[in-house]
């Protein structure tokens, strides 16, 4: 293959690789759009992140220790989908028993105020009990309000619960920032897994799994700790940042197919011009196109399949037109499919597509080298050079031929 051809290859490349780099950014503005809405529907109808504070606990206007903290959260997880986006929503059944002791001398009047995660969610069966008996509650302000009596020296069990919906995370803060924890305990039951802790959060004490999820606990004698305990819901593959992923590294993967046609075709002196592998960037392309508008109307899965099995049959359809010889096409829709498919697919494991890539990458070359290694390229070149160079003189003899014939005789 001359240099004039690898430029223009080189040329049909660079165009193809603008064209991907539109295409990823289009992904992404529409994700960062639907994001916004999305978010805020899906917020408006599910609750935003739940934080849940500790009761205070106040007698005369004055704090009042809690003794001991026996919580419980089952989370039930109900993902939606909007757009190009998961959004991880659930409900949360949560329960605490906190113990209060009167150390004065006397009887007294205890109010307990809790802030609700949100002051515009949803809170069903609500209940707050003293000793397992109902007390009256008022609401005032995102707060439920309730004041019982305690008798000197006496001690209560103070149990409130309720059941909500919240999105993506969940946080249970024990201490009004850095503050001593006595006799805690707080357990969370997953009908899940793939969950995860944030950073600024505190680790399980204890992992236990169970039939259908995990059951985690934090149990703490005494702890002196600001930072509250959270757990973040799990999310499954967003379909708009993986197909603007997919589509910012298609001119790696084009230029990998492009080298492995170039050495095929050189290899076994087939013709393709720079013409054919502009129709091939396109059959790659129309994989990518493809995908960004499916991802959103279809499974992810789905989507991925129908856009790879149409790029597929395009190219090689077209190869096998432009091309008689079959082994070349063979090779030509295995680098499409490795190239193409499974460096594509490999963004679907977050975290492993680089090690997936280079692996496929050394598999690639391994196999081209042990393919080559027997090949005299300097009897290539010169063999190709000396057969354009026939042909170009063949083609100027049929020039001067053809001039002649038209030439009118001289008198």
């Amino acid at each position: 293959m001359s240099g004039q051809r690898l430029f223009a290859i080189f040329v049909v490349f660079i165009v193809a690789a603008f064209g991907w780099v539109f295409l990823g950014g289009s992904i992404e503005a529409r994700t960062h759009q639907a994001d916004g809405a999305g978010w805020e529907g899906v917020s408006s109808l599910w609750g935003e992140p739940q934080a849940q504070s500790v009761p205070q606990f106040k007698v005369n206007g004055k704090p009042v220790p809690v003794a001991s903290s026996e919580i419980t959260a089952d989370f039930t997880l109900d993902q939606r989908r909007r757009g190009l986006l998961w959004y991880s929503t659930y409900t949360v059944d949560f329960s605490g028993a906190y113990g209060i002791h009167n150390s004065s001398r006397e009887a007294t009047q205890v109010t307990m105020a809790l802030s609700f995660p949100t002051a515009t969610g949803v809170y069903d069966g609500f209940f707050v009990t003293v000793d397992g008996s109902t007390v009256p509650v008022r609401f005032d302000g995102g707060q439920a309000i309730a004041t019982f009596s305690l008798a000197a020296g006496a001690q209560a069990r103070v149990e409130t619960g309720y059941r909500t919906q919240g999105l993506d995370a969940w946080r249970y803060i024990a201490t009004d920032g850095v503050d001593v924890i006595n006799d805690f305990s707080l357990v969370m039951r997953t009908g899940f897994d793939g969950f995860d802790f944030p950073s600024d959060g505190v680790s399980p004490t204890s992992k236990q799994a169970t039939e259908d999820g995990w059951e985690l606990t934090w149990s703490y004698d005494t702890l002196v700790s600001g930072r509250p305990i959270a757990i973040t819901m799990p999310t499954p593959l967003n379909p708009g940042p993986v197909a603007s992923r997919i589509s910012f590294f298609a001119p790696v993967s084009l230029i990998f197919y492009f080298a492995a046609l170039v050495l095929v075709t050189a290899i076994r002196r087939v013709n393709i011009h720079p013409v054919n592998f502009a129709f091939l960037a396109a059959g790659f392309f129309a994989f990518h196109l493809l995908f960004a508008y499916l991802v959103d109307r279809i499974d992810l899965l789905a989507a991925f399949a129908i856009a790879s099995a149409v790029s597929v049959a395009l190219c090689v359809s077209y190869l096998r037109l432009a091309v008689s010889d079959r082994r070349t096409l063979i090779e030509a829709a295995v680098g499409q499919f490795v190239f193409l498919v499974l460096f594509s697919f490999s963004f679907f494991f977050e975290g492993n597509t680089g090690l997936a890539i280079t692996i496929g990458t050394i598999l690639t070359l391994a196999y081209f080298m042990f393919r080559t290694a027997h090949i005299d390229w300097a009897e290539l070149f010169e063999r190709n050079a000396a057969e354009r160079a026939a042909k170009r003189g063949v083609t100027d003899r049929e020039r001067q031929q053809a001039l002649a014939a038209h030439v009118p005789p001289t008198s």
